[in-house]
This record gives structure tokens, C-alpha cells and sequence, in this order.
């Protein structure tokens, strides 16, 4: 193989490794859902409760699956 094949090998080689790296990191990303955020419950003589919860219905029941 000449020096030219090779260099143009490694380079795709390269280019190819970089972009698994992207997908992979993309993929461990989390995705912001609309229609969820944090609730606090207050109640006189407790203390305060935080959950997350859904917003829409309809939202939460097609991102659970």
C-alpha cells in the first residue's frame, strides 16, 4: 500500500471513529421533555415534598411509551 492510500485511510479512519464518539455522546444526552418540571407540595406543619411531574397527560403517557 503507498503512503498516499494509507494517509487517506487514516484520515477516513479518523472521521469515522470521531463520528461514532458524536453519536454515542449524543445518545447518553438526556433529551428535555416538554410538559415536565419540578412541584414542591406544601402543607401546614410538614415539610416541603419535591417530585417531578407531568404537566400534560398526553406528553407524559407518549414519552413513557
Amino acid at each position: 500500500m503507498n503512503k498516499g492510500t494509507r494517509n487517506r485511510l487514516e484520515g477516513e479512519l479518523r472521521n469515522m471513529v470521531n463520528h461514532l464518539d458524536q453519536a454515542k455522546a449524543k445518545q447518553n444526552h438526556p433529551i428535555p421533555q416538554a410538559g415536565t418540571g419540578n412541584i414542591i407540595r406544601r402543607r401546614k406543619g410538614e415539610r416541603d415534598k419535591r417530585f417531578s411531574a407531568c404537566m400534560e397527560r398526553r406528553v407524559c403517557t407518549a414519552a413513557t411509551g
